[in-house]
């Protein structure tokens, strides 16, 4: 949950056979979308999201093979741009800004 009391909701769907995993923070702010590193996952962006609320939305993905997202056998550059993509274009938010660590 945000600090201003916004639910943060998990949400699921699906790119190619596989079931891909989201954290909405919630609020009325300006959508951010946030690309954690290897060994970290969605969550991790509670803090971000805390912070920077009202202003800014911030949805995390979990990545391919972490947090709740289904793993997979190939872990290439192209493959996590297309569940990007995928992911971008499910939300319907139009232009956002992207943070990745």
């Amino acid at each position: 949950m945000t600090g201003l009391g916004s639910p943060t909701i998990r949400g699921f769907f699906e790119v190619k056979g596989r079931q891909l995993s989201h954290l909405d923070f919630g609020g009325p702010g300006t959508p951010l979308l946030a690309l954690h590193a290897h060994y970290n996952e969605a969550s991790a962006f509670a803090p971000l999201a805390e912070a920077l609320a009202p202003e800014w939305r911030v949805i995390a993905l979990d990545q391919r093979g972490h947090g709740a997202s289904d793993r997979t056998g190939s872990y290439e550059r192209d493959d996590y741009v297309a569940d990007v993509a995928a992911f971008h274009q499910r939300l319907e938010v139009g232009p956002v800004a992207v943070l990745g660590h």
